[in-house]
């Protein structure tokens, strides 16, 4: 049963134009990027995450290698966190993010990650709160519930309570 639940926005992408940013594979992580993700990785050092679940996009791949490599964790790859698609309904991101999150809580693992992108972070802070999370004071570039390798901390007091902290933005 989950204890803790870290949800990681991805680094700062390379901007290039020519590359769509909602499509996969996406921009790669940027050398800003990279720094912000090396932060994240020895800010997490120490919180016993047994594994990384990953948007399989360049960015967010790029990201998880650095927290991978630093914290020696197993990663898994999978769709149900990648970014929000153009023309894809919200509901349609929040019910992958259901099935993940549905998965995790029947796994064994008791503290994970999740590396993602704000639309789906967004989804699973609200399906996590029962839309009872206020998110005004966290509106971050474009919108997302995150600055770029921004960390959310979901703690799982008991069966039907928990705590939301935005616990680390990268400087």
């Amino acid at each position: 049963m989950l204890s803790d639940l870290f949800l990681i926005r991805h680094g700062q992408p390379v901007h290039d134009p020519s590359i769509p940013y909602h499509t996969h594979p996406g921009p790669a992580l940027s050398e800003h990027g990279r720094g912000e993700a090396a932060r994240a990785a020895e800010f997490l050092a120490g919180k016993e995450v047994e594994h990384l679940f990953v948007s399989p996009f360049a960015r967010t791949s790029q990201t998880a290698e650095v927290l991978a490599e630093r914290l020696g964790l197993p990663v898994t790859f999978t769709a149900l966190v990648q970014e929000h698609a153009p023309g894809e309904p919200f509901e349609q991101v929040r019910q992958r993010v259901r099935e993940l999150l549905g998965a995790a809580e029947d796994s064994p693992y008791t503290r994970i990650a999740i590396v993602s992108h704000g639309s789906p972070i967004r989804a699973a802070l609200l399906e996590l709160s029962n839309e009872k999370i206020d998110l005004s004071r966290h509106v971050y570039s474009g919108g997302n519930p995150a600055p770029t390798c921004g960390i959310w901390h979901v703690q799982f007091l008991d069966a039907y309570t928990r705590r939301f902290e935005l616990v680390f933005k990268p400087s």
